[in-house]
């Protein structure tokens, strides 16, 4: 049954990564062939990791799961260490064996962004909702790369990062400047049929308390999913 948003507080980053990936696990095993967006980061790293333990120690199958990449840093070569696509194929595609054709993500290295957007709108216009969107909140509290901005932007799109998002730890594996982004769009992330909110570490704090005033705002655009009728968010009890 879907009942909005269901906030569930978690002592330690460990018991949140454990109720996130019982989540994916149920997910799964309800819906072997289930549409997985994956964000990309530290909060959601463990989770992905005892994921991963449960398909194997159980033999979940997992030969029909697709995959979707949420978003990318764009203007940068897609194995650089510091992209999404180098985290995802490190931390799931590989240790899974996700077969290619299970899988589409933005090339953050490609010449045309539009063209990049294209595909991914095209993509789940045709196999989408996505089943499970797993997501992790900005410090800024931007949702995908879906920034800070007078407006929000509905389908795939390139967005220029502000300050904030330039101190992501995975921006420190690289020394390219990155000012661009590319991400799904807010309509496409509210479509999904369930989402997975992960907030960990101290430094989402600020942004956390902001997001649990329950004003949607485009300043904080996670605070839309107030508005998704089922939302799973899991966070530190150090966050709030």
């Amino acid at each position: 049954m879907k009942k909005g948003i269901e906030l569930v507080e978690a002592e330690n980053y460990e018991k949140l990564s454990e109720i996130s990936a019982e989540a994916m696990v149920k997910c799964v095993k309800e819906k072997p062939n289930a549409l997985f967006c994956l964000a990309s980061g530290g909060s959601p790293t463990l989770a992905y990791k005892l994921f991963i333990e449960r398909v194997i120690k159980e033999n979940i199958d997992i030969s029909k799961l697709r995959i979707l990449k949420l978003d990318d840093w764009f203007g940068v070569e897609a194995e650089d260490p510091c992209t999404s696509e180098f985290y995802v194929r490190k931390n799931f595609l590989e240790p899974l064996s996700i077969s290619a054709e299970n899988y589409i993500g933005f090339n953050s290295g490609a010449e045309d962004g539009q063209s990049e957007c294209k595909k991914i709108d095209e993509f789940l216009k045709e196999y989408g909702p996505i089943d499970l969107c797993i997501l992790g909140l900005g410090k800024n509290g931007h949702l995908g790369l879906n920034e800070p901005r007078e407006y929000l932007e509905p389908f795939s799109h390139v967005v220029k990062i502000d300050s904030k998002t330039k101190t992501h730890d995975m921006l420190k594996a690289t020394n390219v400047s990155i000012n661009y982004g590319i991400t799904i769009g807010v309509s496409q992330i509210m479509a999904s049929e369930k989402i997975l909110f992960i907030v960990a570490g101290d430094e989402k704090t600020e942004a956390f308390n902001g997001f649990l005033e329950k004003k949607v705002r485009c300043s904080l655009p996670a605070s839309i999913l107030w508005l998704h009728p089922n939302t799973l968010c899991v966070f530190e009890s150090r966050c709030k």
